[in-house]
């Protein structure tokens, strides 16, 4: 089968995920704090049952860099799951997170228990396609596509219950130095989604229209 690029919940199905989160303990997260860390060592991961996640990693100058937004039903810190491995990547709340915590002994187990290895391994090899394109994205792509795709992934990863879903959780200075941008570039950027009917005018970041956000998200 092809590798996939959605979450692992739905490459499992419903009755392997809810057996998945039955196994790890519940931990909670409020935004902003820090669920894994870049460098630290490995030996669990998380199931995130609720919320989003944003991946940062470190640059020689200090900054952080989005690599990418999770939501439910991915799993986090499964690629240093080995004792011996080391984070490649820090992983930061953005809404309240629900997340399972799972020992790599617990994992393993439900993997052979389900049979599920092969899944898993689709799983993250959809990742290593994502993280491809990603820097495919950075190098060679327009700014304001690049822009679109981070916001366009935190709507569409919006938690339920949360009183706007289309409010971005970013300020125009924290995106620019996620994404490794000038503060004006981003300016300009948003200025043009704005000008299009994408986002609503205003200085607060919101999503008026999906599909013409997606549009430029492939521009």
């Amino acid at each position: 089968m092809a590798a996939t690029n959605g979450t692992f919940q739905e490459l499992i199905g419903p009755e392997a995920w809810r057996s998945l989160l039955a196994t790890g303990s519940l931990r909670s997260f409020q935004p902003g704090r820090s669920i894994l860390r870049q460098g630290e060592l490995g030996g669990f991961l998380f199931a995130v049952e609720s919320g989003r996640v944003k991946l940062l990693a470190s640059a020689a100058d200090g900054v952080q860099l989005v690599l990418t937004v999770r939501g439910g039903g991915h799993l986090i810190g499964e690629l240093a799951g080995d004792s011996d491995g080391t984070r490649t990547a820090s992983v930061v709340a953005i809404d309240r997170c629900t997340a399972r915590f799972l020992t790599q002994a617990d994992f393993d187990r439900f993997l052979y228990r389900h049979d599920l290895h092969g899944s898993f391994r689709r799983y993250v090899t959809g990742k290593f396609e994502q993280a491809v394109g990603r820097q495919v994205d950075l190098a060679h792509r327009r700014a304001v596509r690049r822009i679109s795709r981070l916001l366009l992934d935190l709507v569409r990863l919006a938690p339920d219950g949360l009183p706007d879903a289309r409010y971005i959780p970013f300020t125009q200075e924290e995106l620019a130095t996620a994404l490794g941008m000038a503060r004006s570039t981003v300016t300009d950027q948003l200025s043009k989604l704005r000008e299009s009917g994408a986002l609503a005018p205003g200085r607060q970041l919101v999503v008026a229209d999906v599909d013409r956000l997606a549009e430029w998200a492939e521009s």
